[in-house]
């Protein structure tokens, strides 16, 4: 009689342990076929094959920063800065010596206040008249425009205050005789494309000059 108990108790187990395997070979089986899917899954998107499964473009924006030359827009509604209520650094950008005196002593004639004269730290200026900005100087900028017959306005997001600079360069040969001021009951008005003030970087790779 204990026999057949021992041969049944042992034909249970047995069964037990063999769905205990197949159990246990179904979840490894399947845990390996998932990840082996995932990781071509994942090579496909590597090799872009496939596509991304989230937006690619989900990064944050407020931390980026241009790389290129940025020319700032004006505030909405900003209006011109009287000559006299402007100040600006003048910097020579050539090597013809005396420019940022002579040409810092001509924006003294029309009432801009000027502050530190010399070289361009930031090398040569192949252009006509190069004037950077930070946030605060840029309605001041685009008034001191009319005073040069070519130029470009750039932001530099190192600068904090509202002193600009005016770098002239190898093209320059005199400011406009006749420039006159703006219009002050007229806003201010970028060139199509500028930046935003709400999109300025607070930094900007602009060689600036130095202070």
């Amino acid at each position: 009689m204990t026999t057949p108990t021992y041969d049944e108790a042992a034909r249970r187990k047995a069964l037990r342990r063999r769905h205990l395997l197949q159990r246990q070979t179904i979840i490894f089986g399947s845990l390996i076929v998932i990840l082996g899917a995932l990781v071509l899954a994942a090579l496909g998107v590597f090799l872009n094959i496939l596509p991304a499964p989230f937006d690619p473009d989900f990064t944050n924006t407020e931390a980026e920063t241009e790389t290129g030359p940025i020319v700032p827009c004006p505030a909405d509604g900003a209006i011109p800065v009287d000559w006299a209520a402007i100040t600006a650094n003048v910097y020579n950008g050539t090597t013809r010596g005396g420019l940022a005196a002579t040409t810092a002593q001509a924006l003294r004639d029309t009432g801009v206040a000027t502050a530190t004269e010399g070289n361009y730290t930031g090398g040569s200026y192949d252009g006509t008249v190069l004037i950077t900005t930070g946030i605060e100087g840029i309605s001041s900028a685009y008034s001191i425009a009319p005073l040069f017959p070519e130029h470009e306005i750039l932001y530099d997001g190192t600068k904090s205050d509202e002193v600009i600079d005016v770098v002239v360069g190898s093209k320059f040969e005199a400011m406009s005789a006749d420039a006159t001021p703006l219009d002050p009951e007229t806003p201010l008005v970028g060139p199509e494309g500028c930046t935003p003030i709400s999109k300025l970087p607070t930094v900007t790779t602009e060689p600036d000059a130095a202070q």
